[in-house]
């Protein structure tokens, strides 16, 4: 006997909660249970969606194979396809969905939080060859102090698959310019992305305002 959606008490049915509340409610496990619609013998369908979504992230779901999709007790092959469908569609909609960064203005949207930070941090962007944004990680102590490793923001950019990147650091002082120490830093990390093959475009200065080093320094 198959557990449906129906054996849950009703405040815990995603389909009520969906047409009480609208889609942007339910979780991530609620709207995957209305999609599958039934569990199995003593699992009911959210138990099964909460399994199916703590061992792979929607994105993983698409790349898996129908019978690693089976290996879940209440997935047959017709819900492992399904599986497999919802999750190309959630990685092309993220893909469409991906920000751009082609120009300052874009990076400010980004990143103009950072004028009002207290402590320094390094930001780097990540991006395709089109210039979508792919990921954004800080990294502590900005580049007057040793906060981070080259290595790790190269790895990070291999975890992406980025082709280039784009570094931002603030100064809570406002003063918006580049030091010695960072212009050396600045060469390191170009030298190494040459190497590596992952272009850094630019690094700004984000302080009153925001200090580009690709424009104003003979780095790049």
């Amino acid at each position: 006997m198959d557990y449906t959606i129906k054996e849950l008490p009703e405040s815990e049915r995603p389909r009520e909660k969906l047409g009480k509340h609208g889609p942007g409610h339910l979780t991530d496990v609620e709207l995957l249970s209305i999609l599958l619609r039934t569990g199995t013998k003593g699992k009911n369908v959210k138990e099964l969606s909460s399994e199916i979504l703590n061992t792979y992230s929607m994105d993983e779901i698409a790349d898996r194979g129908l019978e690693e999709l089976k290996q879940f007790d209440g997935v047959s092959r017709v819900k492992a396809g399904q599986l497999q469908a919802i999750g190309e569609l959630s990685r092309r909609l993220k893909k469409e969905e991906r920000e751009k960064i082609a120009s300052l203005s874009d990076v400010k949207a980004v990143c103009g939080d950072m004028k009002f930070m207290e402590e320094e941090v390094l930001r780097v962007l990540y991006l395709s060859s089109g210039n979508e944004l792919l990921a954004k990680k800080e990294f502590d102590g900005g580049v007057s102090r040793v906060g981070f490793n080259p290595r790790d923001i190269f790895s990070e950019a291999f975890n992406c698959n980025a082709a280039a990147m784009i570094l931002i650091h603030n100064h809570p002082s406002g003063e918006a310019s580049s030091t010695a120490e960072g212009r050396e830093v600045t060469r390191e990390l170009l030298d190494i992305g040459d190497k590596m093959g992952v272009e850094v475009l630019d690094h700004f200065i984000a302080g009153k305002s925001f200090y580009s080093m690709r424009e104003k320094d003979s780095v790049f």
